[in-house]
């Protein structure tokens, strides 16, 4: 089915193989390889989960080293990233990050461009998710009303 894991998994397959063919041929295929990495990392963000931080975070500081803050690239693995935050229930990092990452794609990119949208809307989405069980964030920071009630 489409969508489903196994199809994910034959489209990484897929990616892989194809990379590695760009990556033997000696002609300049630098921005095909780029082209794949963009749509290996927006293959994990639609799939992200709370089991990838740590892969997830590797992908996004070698992406930030190797292409910058500003690209498309970057900010794709930082939605990502923080996707996999939130699912991990780390919801201050994952909103700072969102936060960070809409006002590069705003500034560089511009509000209509599929980046920000992506961004923006996985920060709205997370900011209502909050907004609508505050008890989500319990998690972070224990039981507040007990600890303001000791003071």
């Amino acid at each position: 089915f489409y969508g489903s894991s196994g199809s994910l998994k034959k489209s990484k397959a897929y990616l892989e193989t194809a990379r590695n063919l760009l990556q033997d041929a000696d002609d300049d295929s630098d921005s095909s390889v780029r082209d794949i990495a963009d749509i290996e990392i927006k293959l994990n963000c639609s799939n992200a989960s709370s089991g990838d931080v740590d892969s997830l975070q590797s992908r996004y500081e070698e992406t930030l080293a190797k292409s910058g803050r500003e690209t498309t690239l970057t900010i794709d693995a930082g939605v990502a990233l923080a996707k996999a935050l939130h699912s991990s229930d780390r919801h201050i990092e994952a909103e700072k990050l969102l936060a960070n990452l809409v006002a590069t794609s705003r500034r560089v990119h511009g509000q209509d461009h599929h980046c920000t949208k992506s961004a923006a809307t996985a920060l709205q989405g997370l900011t209502n998710e909050l907004l609508e069980d505050p008890s989500s964030t319990d998690s972070e920071f224990g039981d507040i009303d007990g600890w303001f009630k000791s003071i």
